[in-house]
């Protein structure tokens, strides 16, 4: 690829990404308020949906320019964006550890985009399609089972399994770049709303039933780590000749940083509910 057009494809995915990463930071903070204290199925959840699907429209054109690895760690910069609105909305400054871990996020991320190659290709097989479905089926199984489960850690077993379905929704979104929307694309295309709303119900209800930072944790660690592997494994994104150590150790930093910012977010715990979830009945 020449370098004057991969450098423009690095400056818009990371711009996206970053707004993105703004928008579903700031948004996180309302969702945690409606789903403490008017429930999942509100009309205020509305507002929050449609959010979303506008951070989502500018993750796609990142994971358009971006290997999945880059984008993913951009996007992840939102916890940067809710642990600031969360100490606003609070009225308590952030620790030192939270500075660090944004300073260790500005960094990694800088590293990352620096040392980021080439895109990989987008071609989804048969193969891909049904792997994809069947890893849908089970995560929503699985969900359910977790919603149903009457322990103290079905809230953090929601939140592991929000962030695989999270995970998932880039990995298919990776179909709708560079290829025409035609009947090869219309099917995996369809498991990316499907993997959305998915992680969107679980991550709720975790919020639910543990603390903002045991829902949050998880849920950051696989969103990142899943379409990093992919993308690296299955669709080639590349990394630049050399760079490999820092490129891993930034990754790495940079998701240190994000799991260590899930404490600050965790502020949130203080919004208090307006009344208790219903008790689940077998």
């Amino acid at each position: 690829m020449d370098t004057a057009c991969q450098t423009h494809g690095v400056v818009l995915g990371l711009t996206t990404a970053l707004l993105a990463a703004a928008l579903f930071g700031v948004i996180a903070v309302f969702q945690a308020s409606v789903i403490r204290r008017h429930g999942l199925f509100s009309p205020m959840m509305g507002g929050v949906l449609v959010a979303y699907l506008v951070g989502w429209l500018l993750h796609l054109v990142a994971i358009d320019q971006l290997p999945l690895y880059l984008a993913q760690v951009g996007v992840g910069a939102s916890l940067v964006f809710t642990a600031l609105v969360a100490a606003f909305v609070m009225g308590e400054p952030l620790r030192t550890e939270h500075w660090a871990a944004v300073a260790g996020m500005v960094i990694g991320l800088g590293v990352l985009a620096v040392a980021s190659g080439d895109v990989g290709d987008t071609e989804f097989r048969n193969r891909s399609t049904i792997v994809l479905y069947a890893l849908l089926a089970l995560n929503t199984l699985l969900g359910w089972l977790a919603y149903r489960w009457q322990s103290s850690w079905s809230g953090v077993a929601l939140g592991i399994l929000a962030g695989c379905a999270y995970g998932g929704s880039p990995v298919a979104t990776r179909v709708l770049t560079d290829r025409p929307f035609d009947a090869a694309t219309l099917l995996p295309a369809a498991s990316i709303g499907l993997y959305g709303a998915l992680g969107f119900v679980l991550y709720s209800v975790a919020m639910k039933r543990t603390s903002v930072t045991a829902a949050t944790s998880p849920l950051v660690f696989l969103q990142t780590v899943i379409p990093a592997v992919v993308g690296l494994v299955t669709f080639g994104d590349e990394v630049r000749d050399g760079w490999w150590p820092l490129a891993a150790a930034a990754f790495a930093v940079s998701l240190a940083a994000s799991i260590v910012l899930c404490g600050a977010e965790a502020r949130l715990d203080l919004l208090e509910p307006e009344h208790d979830e219903p008790q689940v009945r077998g």
